[in-house]
Formats: structure tokens, C-alpha cells, sequence
């Protein structure tokens, strides 16, 4: 009696121990769910432990229990874990992949070097399972060790399409251990050279799903820094774009002094002639030269001034209210480009949204810039016809090249990590609202 309690703490403690590692695994990968109360994460490990103890208990290692675990820990990393599906998958496919593994090698080691077979050493309470079990977690704890040491926090760009063969990969590969530790289990009696064979596979299924993971991280980076190419991209043709709008900006304005003397005789003309009404006509007609050629906002700062006033004058061609109260102090450490990167792709986010609203009286766009303390404040909010907030607090897009859009956002967030500063998205009230807080130190 006293035999079978131990017996059973020791195989609840050694649930719990698996638990432990998948949530660490997951933990170091995704990151834990914030949302997520501290009380419930933590009573899910003992939930989930103690439902993988009355698994074993039932009947070891049948198809069924392994599916449904599988099942189970895919729920789990859903519900408390950051990211998006195709991460959460992923992971934990990898992870159960990795606890498969180390229970075929740890067993056919144990029965090479013990002459015990299989099933005797899987089922029966003896000293062999005892060791069977370390073995096996002293594997997983290696390889999971392995993995998280060499894994590079990034936000994954992979292409779905990249994912979905990975993932299959994975499937198949926990597919071909699962039958080759149910063969071990219904052959009994294996020669020495099957054995040899199946620890082989399993150390080969072992080698591809490491390899296909080494695939994955640099497939990541290659992506990645195809997306940083494509942002340093963009800032280079904004950059050409104000140089050239400085350029046509001043030539306007030379072209305006030069023929400002001729502009006052035409309407002293009109006027001794009696021609109010053509002198008004006139005149209004400068107005409209002069507006597209002045810069009405004024922050001091050049190519600041640029982009505003340009987008300025975008929005109120296309009706867009555009509300702009900008204070922005002198010898700051942010460079004006990083800081038209952030304008500009912010404002063409708010512009773009605005040209779906039909009515033109809802058509707005606030930008509010200030300094407080040590941060530059910048807020930039707009009208949205629907959240682009998706669950995981991530933008999503509306267009169907989605693969080649979201780099104005990746390069606002480049900006921002930059500096160390904070980036904030939320919608409320059908406006979606842009807040970001740079850190701003005085040049000495």
C-alpha cells in the first residue's frame, strides 16, 4: 500500500516536472500572457499535471492519449501565451515533438543496455522505469535547453506558406516516432540490429526536426532583413521626395518674388479702372498660388516642416480635416529623418484610412506634439471604419498583398526601438490612436 502512494507521488511529480518544462519552454519563447491572471496560470500547471497523471494511470502511451495531449497542450499555449496561432502551434508541436523523442531514445537506450524489453520497462513498477523516466527528462531538459540558448527573441516574417511546411514537417516527424515506440511496444523481442535501426530513425526524425528548426530561424533573418532593407528603402525615397518638395517649395517662392511687382500693377490697374470685381478675381487667384506655396506650419525644423505641410495640404485636397498643433523644442538627440519616418508613414496610414469614410464630415486627422519632462509626445489619431487591432494587439491589413504591406508600421517601430522609446496603438470609438513617447535628451 504505502509502495503504490509512492509509487503514485513519484509519477504525479514527474507530470508535474513535464509541465513545468513546457511552460518554461513556452514562457521563453512567447512570452506568458499578461491578460491572464497570475492565480489561474499558475492553478493550470497543477490542473494540467494532475490531468496527465490520471492519463498515465488509464493506459500508457495509447494513440489516443497522445493526441489528446497533444490536443490539451495546444489549448494551453493558446490561451496563456503571446503570439499569434501560427507561433503557438509551432512551439508546441516542437515541444511535444521533443518529449516524444526523448521517451524512444531513453527507453531503447535503457533496453540496449539493460536486455529488459520495451513494454516491461514502460509499464511494470520496477527500478527500470525509475530510470527510464529520468533518462527521458534528463533528455528533454537538455534538448529544450538547446533550443531556448540559441533562440533569437524576433518577431517572426516568415511567408504562411513557409510555416505551414514546417509545421508539416513536425507532424510527420511525430508521427514517425509514435510508430516506431508502438512497434517497440507490440514486438517484444526485437534482434539486436532492429533495434539499432529504430534508435537510428529516431536520432534521424531527431536531426530533421533540429535542422528544420536551424531552416525556420534563418528564414527569419533572411526575411527580417529583407523587411529592413525595404524600410531603409522607403525612408531613402521619403527623403528624396522632401529634398525635392524643399526644391520645388523655394523655386515657387523665388517664381512669386520675381513676379510680385507685376502682380501689384495688374491690380492697381483694375482698380483705377474701375474693375473691382476682376481685381478680387485676381487676387484670389494669388491666394491659391501662395497657399500651395507657403508653409503655414512652423516648427523650426525644416524637414519637419515639410512633411507636415505637405500632408497638410494632402489631406485638404481629399477633404480630411486636418487638425496639426505642433511644438517641437530646438537641439534635441532625435534626428529630423527618423522623426519624418514617423510623420510621414503615420499620416499616409491616417489619410489612407480617412479616403474610405463616404461621409467627408467625419473626415479628420489630430496631431498633437508636445514635449513633456524628458519625452517627445507625438499623438496622431484618425477616423477608422473597423478595429485593425487583431486579438494578439497586432495591425492587421485590409489589402491582399499582405506580404508586401505593414512596413510603415515596421518603420515607425524601428524608430522607436531606436530610441528606446514607447509605442502604443489602441481603437476607441471607431478612432484608431497612434501615442509614442521619445526618450529626448538636449545636445550639448
Amino acid at each position: 500500500m504505502v509502495q503504490s502512494i509512492l509509487w503514485m507521488i513519484y509519477e504525479y511529480f514527474l507530470c508535474l516536472m513535464e509541465v513545468f518544462l513546457f511552460y518554461d519552454f513556452l514562457e521563453a519563447m512567447l512570452k506568458r500572457n499578461e491578460k491572464v491572471k497570475k492565480i489561474y496560470y499558475y492553478l493550470s500547471i497543477i490542473l494540467l499535471s494532475f490531468f496527465i497523471f490520471i492519463l498515465t494511470q488509464i493506459k500508457t502511451y495509447s494513440m489516443i492519449r497522445t493526441i489528446l495531449l497533444f490536443i490539451i497542450f495546444l489549448l494551453i499555449g493558446y490561451k496563456l501565451f503571446k503570439g499569434n496561432i501560427k507561433e503557438k502551434v509551432f512551439f508546441t508541436t516542437m515541444f511535444y515533438l521533443f518529449l516524444l523523442f526523448s521517451d524512444v531514445l531513453a527507453v531503447y537506450i535503457l533496453s540496449y543496455f539493460t536486455g529488459k524489453d520495451i513494454k516491461n520497462i514502460v509499464i511494470n513498477q520496477t527500478w527500470a522505469r525509475v530510470l527510464f523516466s529520468q533518462i527521458s527528462k534528463l533528455l528533454l531538459l537538455i534538448t529544450l535547453r538547446v533550443v531556448k540558448n540559441n533562440y533569437k527573441e524576433t518577431e517572426p516574417d516568415i511567408p504562411k506558406y513557409y510555416w505551414y511546411w514546417i509545421l508539416l514537417v513536425y507532424i510527420i516527424s511525430g508521427i514517425n516516432l509514435l510508430a516506431i515506440f508502438n512497434v517497440g511496444l507490440i514486438a517484444n523481442d526485437l534482434s539486436m540490429k532492429i533495434q539499432y535501426l529504430i534508435v537510428a530513425i529516431s536520432i534521424g526524425s531527431l536531426l530533421i526536426v533540429i535542422i528544420t528548426y536551424y531552416i525556420f530561424t534563418k528564414l527569419n533573418c533572411f526575411y527580417k532583413d529583407r523587411n529592413n532593407y525595404r524600410i531603409v528603402k522607403i525612408k531613402n525615397e521619403m527623403l528624396i521626395s522632401e529634398m525635392k518638395e524643399k526644391e520645388r517649395i523655394y523655386e515657387d517662392v523665388r517664381k512669386l518674388q520675381h513676379d510680385f511687382k507685376n502682380h501689384i500693377i495688374c491690380i492697381e490697374k483694375l482698380l483705377e479702372q474701375g474693375k473691382v470685381e476682376s481685381a478680387n478675381e485676381y487676387i484670389n487667384g494669388l491666394k491659391g498660388e501662395v497657399s500651395e506655396t507657403c508653409m503655414w506650419i512652423k516648427t523650426g525644423n525644416d524637414i519637419v516642416d515639410i512633411i507636415l505641410n505637405r500632408k497638410n495640404l494632402e489631406g485638404n485636397k481629399k477633404n480630411i480635416k486636418m487638425d496639426m498643433k505642433v511644438n517641437i523644442p530646438k537641439d534635441i538627440n532625435i534626428h529630423p529623418w527618423d522623426l519624418c519616418t514617423i510623420l510621414g508613414n503615420a499620416l499616409d496610414n491616417g489619410i489612407e484610412a480617412n479616403e474610405k469614410i463616404e461621409n467627408e464630415n467625419r473626415r479628420n486627422i489630430k496631431v498633437n506634439i508636445n514635449s513633456y519632462k524628458d519625452y517627445l509626445l507625438i499623438e496622431i489619431s484618425n477616423p477608422a471604419l473597423f478595429n485593425p487591432i487583431d486579438e494578439e494587439g497586432k495591425l492587421k491589413t485590409t489589402k491582399k498583398d499582405r506580404e508586401n504591406h505593414g512596413f510603415g508600421m515596421k518603420g515607425i517601430k524601428s524608430v522607436v526601438e531606436k530610441y528606446n522609446g514607447i509605442l502604443n496603438y489602441e481603437y476607441s470609438k471607431g478612432e484608431f490612436i497612434l501615442s509614442i513617447m521619445l526618450p529626448m535628451e538636449k545636445k550639448s
